[in-house]
């Protein structure tokens, strides 16, 4: 069980690097063995994603560029289904690049003597119904132990305390059930 508990994190973290690596390999080796021919070799794909992918972080901060980028999600939103799993993406990947603190930032809930953790995701409720939530309450997400998932609850502030960890740590904990390990989230800040 011991050599189990040992073996199994590096073995699924490989499996996972592998799989995208591969996936990254298979997008990118169809263009690239149509341009370079017989000069292509394996792992080449990886290389030329993870050089698109670093170039495109530099130069998204130009103006002409961010215009056309903001123009061509303006158009992704227009479809139906790309709306929504494109909206939940982007909304999910700005927890952990947050422009403003306070959302995006992890709390502890008391209710009934307990305490759970989540993350801040909206204070301002304006243009939405007034049942949603008002002036004092903010949206929290709740994420689930060991699955893919949680559920987003209204509250007043006054029930929340912050949580000074980044919010890649308090997702750690909560995924790992709290588990202590050699990941845990640090006592001292």
């Amino acid at each position: 069980m011991r050599g189990l508990i040992a073996i199994a994190p590096i073995a699924l973290t490989i499996a996972v690097l592998i799989w995208l690596f591969g996936f990254l390999e298979a997008l990118v080796s169809v263009p690239m063995r149509d341009l370079l021919g017989d000069y292509y070799f394996p792992g080449l794909g990886i290389l030329c994603a993870l050089v698109v992918i670093f170039f495109v972080g530099l130069i998204i901060n130009n103006f002409v560029i961010q215009r056309i980028y903001s123009w061509g999600e303006h158009l992704l939103i227009k479809i139906p289904l790309v709306k929504t799993l494109y909206g939940a993406i982007t909304d999910m990947m700005s927890f952990f690049n947050p422009k403003d603190k306070k959302e995006g930032r992890v709390v502890a809930l008391e209710w009934q003597g307990s305490r759970m953790l989540g993350i801040v995701t909206r204070e301002n409720f304006e243009g939405l119904p007034e049942e949603v939530g008002g002036s004092n309450d903010v949206a929290v997400y709740i994420p689930l132990s060991y699955q893919i998932g949680g559920f987003t609850i209204m509250m007043p502030k006054s029930m929340l305390k912050p949580v000074p960890i980044s919010v890649e740590e308090g997702m750690r904990y909560v995924v790992t059930a709290g588990a202590p390990g050699k990941n845990a989230v640090p006592k001292n800040r």
